[in-house]
């Protein structure tokens, strides 16, 4: 049997305080200086929360 198959419920059941998306909004540009040591990261984030930034710069100067 598939793992994605089964239906599995956690046992505590925990409540966000936001939404998901309002966190990833409300987070702050992403530093250019993380951006260059982490660029999948960066990317990742970027993809996720797309944002005119340094740290895009830092990537394409990659």
């Amino acid at each position: 049997m598939a793992f994605d198959s089964a239906a599995y419920t956690p046992a505590i059941r925990t409540v966000l305080p936001a939404p998901t998306a309002a966190l990833i909004e409300a987070a702050g540009d992403p530093c250019p200086i993380w951006a260059a040591e982490n660029p999948d990261r960066a990317l990742a984030l970027l993809f996720v929360a797309p944002r005119d930034c340094a740290a895009v710069d830092v990537l394409v100067s990659l």
